[in-house]
């Protein structure tokens, strides 16, 4: 233990000196680093000396209210209940090294097991105990379908050595009709969010263009999670799935070798076997979505062609690159992915209308 000690005080040094020589370094990474680095040297001391953490250090009770943006008393309370239950049940999880307790939560299976998996690859908690923001509202076919929350700063806390994301994040939380917790992410960057939202207000197609983006976020997340079953439901049946990797090859008369790229189109039967065993075979697998770019088909207006930058980072192979997904909402509480496809560089060459639909 006073090994682990020493290496948690070195952590800490070694943090504070690598800010001062690198300014570059992001502020809000720094900070939930060293927390997390303090953190372990809190949990070194307490086992040397059997003196308990301060339970409002990492373990702390949340509450959280909306500012605006839902009418009904009723509804408001309870999903204020259920938003600083749980995210005071993630605290405590997070402090005792448990699992998360859902007890007297209103979560369907699917949420609480989106949770768990997260769970069992990195720990996180609240930046702040008194939380306060909007309420959007979520509709389909002119109704109200649900509600959602973003925006919550949560510090990561890595269990072990294989989480290699950044250490502050920020969740989305969201709801059904009547307030029960449906969806548990993490969000995407909050200016490329309000681009797109500024689009829809252009097209009128605002509600659309925000289940995009939480789809678009459970994809990403599902990779990370290794959630295989996620990806297999979102895709359809007869999904063309072309994938692209980085091989090195040596040129004739070339002393250096050069980068070079193997595209392969599959089926989507083909491609999910080969991510079991992709998932399988790499402990650490990090999958990251940025720079969306979301057009509505011409002709096909259930239809849209989103863009996106990935890094992809595994213990075997990392890349970055364009990705393509031409999504279909004909039916907006099961969506399909029909095309996916992956290129090399930041230009991204394929768009909605060049698939027969």
């Amino acid at each position: 233990m006073k090994k682990l000690l020493s290496i948690s005080l070195i952590l800490i040094l070694s943090l504070s000196r690598s800010f001062t020589a690198h300014a570059a370094i992001d502020k809000e990474d720094y900070d939930a680093a060293t927390a997390a680095a303090f953190y372990l040297m809190l949990l070194d001391f307490a086992d040397l000396y059997g003196d308990p953490l301060p339970t409002e250090d990492y373990g702390k009770d949340v509450t959280f209210q909306f500012s605006d943006g839902i009418s009904s008393p009723q509804l408001k309370q309870k999903m204020e209940q259920q938003i600083s239950q749980l995210l005071t049940n993630l605290n405590k999880a997070a402090y005792n090294n448990t699992d998360v307790n859902y007890a007297g939560l209103d979560i369907d299976n699917l949420a609480s097991q989106t949770i768990g998996m997260t769970w069992n690859n990195v720990h996180f908690t609240t930046e702040e105990d008194f939380i306060v923001d909007h309420c959007l509202t979520i509709k389909s076919g002119g109704r109200v379908s649900g509600y959602q929350v973003r925006n919550i700063g949560v510090n990561m806390l890595p269990i072990n050595d294989t989480y290699g994301g950044p250490m502050r994040k920020e969740l989305c939380i969201d709801f059904n009709s009547v307030g029960k917790i449906i969806d548990f992410n993490f969000t995407m960057d909050k200016t490329n969010y309000v681009n797109i939202m500024k689009e829809g207000l252009r097209l009128k197609d605002e509600d659309r263009r925000m289940m995009i983006i939480g789809w678009c976020q459970q994809f990403e997340k599902a990779y990370c999670d290794k959630n295989i079953r996620f990806i297999e439901d979102v895709f359809s049946d007869d999904a063309l799935i072309i994938t692209g990797k980085l091989v090195t090859q040596r040129v004739k008369n070339d002393v250096m070798p050069q980068n070079g790229v193997v595209f392969e189109p599959k089926g989507k039967k083909e491609y999910i076997a080969g991510l079991k065993r992709v998932f399988a075979n790499n402990q650490r697998l990090k999958v990251k979505f940025d720079d969306y770019r979301v057009v509505r088909h011409p002709a096909k207006p259930d239809y849209y062609g989103v863009t996106l930058k990935q890094d992809w980072h595994s213990d075997s192979y990392s890349d970055q690159g364009s990705v393509f997904l031409l999504w279909d909402f004909t039916d907006e509480d099961h969506p399909k992915i029909h095309v996916r496809t992956w290129e090399p560089g930041i230009e991204c060459s394929f768009k909605a209308t060049d698939f027969k639909i």
